[in-house]
């Protein structure tokens, strides 16, 4: 696995992990003696183990990847964090698989770990990526993906799995996959359409419009609807859980189904950008990768601009799809009812489900 720190946790915990260590420092910590716990479920109750103490709030500790996943308390006296884990899960043939634990709500709880993950596609998952996910105990996959693509990549079998269901929100970002065999004849084929004039002018720059306006107009499309309205039904069901919810990067379609669902849990809108925004630092060095290849292509600055404006991750995506629905509903849960066709009591269980109060102290 080599060196990696995890890009976000919970407030004031950092991880990084260099192999089989794992270093986990808590921030603006005071003078004290803190226990560092672990555990092998997300519940408070099974984070029994004493692992390690510290007097600075430093932690350096043997946690193999292959025997996790881990889940952790550090008290301190009357102090005690929200439980946390490695939000990114290290896996060999996906990088982009990761919990949706600790975001803040609202009224004052935070989404529960190892129940929902969210991540790019599963095609390429080797035997230990496989045996960890079913340490997991992953039960359901929600799969964004055309027919095309998964066809042409499709999911490893986990043996943990009882059901994948398609959720194909018939976005215009899998539009440029939907007759490419290969990421360079789809890199071919986004820039000829460029050079032939297949795309409008006024959107060939650097600002991302046509993706502000793809966002927007996800908000109240039929197919959106369908595919978004079946995601959360099943996530209403708490026989589906653990549940991966994935497209092929784990950007745009799992980006909105993942905002629709922290949306619903109350989820606070800074922590429901953050979610969506880290997908660009996890993607950061395939993003650099891909102008490479755009650029062998093309030396036209525009044609470059409006390509890495496709793939980045920027905050006034997200935001453009959450202004959308402020605009068009009084409130979220209106939307989830009248929209999607939830019932109130669909919504209060899948917040009894994933939510717990946050113990911080």
């Amino acid at each position: 696995m080599g060196e990696y720190k995890q890009p976000y946790t919970i407030s004031n915990i950092e991880i990084q992990r260099n192999d089989n260590q794992l270093t986990i420092r808590l921030a603006n910590a005071s003078k004290s003696e803190y226990q560092l716990y672990v555990g092998r479920g997300p519940e408070a109750e099974k984070i029994n183990k004493l692992l390690v103490t510290s007097s600075t709030g430093e932690f350096t500790v043997s946690l193999p990847v292959a025997e996790g996943p881990y889940y952790f308390l550090i008290k301190s006296g009357e102090f005690k964090t929200n439980i946390f884990s490695e939000r990114v899960i290290q896996l060999h043939g996906a990088i982009n698989i990761r919990d949706m634990g600790g975001y803040e709500t609202n009224d004052g709880k935070v989404t529960k770990w190892g129940l929902l993950f969210r991540g790019d596609q599963l095609s390429k998952l080797d035997t230990d990526d496989v045996k960890l996910l079913e340490r997991m105990n992953l039960k359901t996959i929600v799969d964004y993906r055309s027919d095309h693509e998964r066809n042409i990549n499709p999911n490893v079998e986990i043996p943990s799995v009882a059901n994948t269901y398609h959720c194909d929100p018939h976005s215009s970002f899998s539009e440029a996959a939907a007759n490419a065999i290969d990421l360079h004849s789809e890199n071919v084929k986004l820039v000829s359409a460029l050079e032939k004039g297949e795309i409008d002018p006024e959107y060939i720059n650097g600002n991302g419009e046509n993706v502000i306006e793809d966002y927007r107009k996800l908000i109240d499309s039929d197919e959106a609807k369908n595919a978004y309205g079946k995601f959360l039904r099943i996530c209403a069901d708490s026989e589906n859980i653990p549940l991966v919810h994935h497209c092929r990067g784990g950007k745009d379609r799992t980006g909105l189904g993942s905002m629709f669902l922290l949306l619903l849990l109350n989820v606070k809108e800074e922590e429901i950008i953050r979610d969506y925004v880290l997908t660009g630092i996890i993607r950061r060095e395939r993003n650099q990768l891909k102008y490479q290849h755009y650029s062998a292509l093309t030396s036209n600055q525009n044609y470059l601009d409006y390509l890495m404006a496709m793939i980045e991750t920027r905050e006034e995506y997200v935001k453009a799809s959450i202004d959308r629905l402020k605009e068009l509903y009084e409130s979220v849960d209106a939307y989830m009812i009248q929209h999607f066709g939830l019932t109130e009591e669909q919504i209060e269980r899948m917040r009894e489900i994933y939510l717990e109060e946050s113990v911080a102290k």
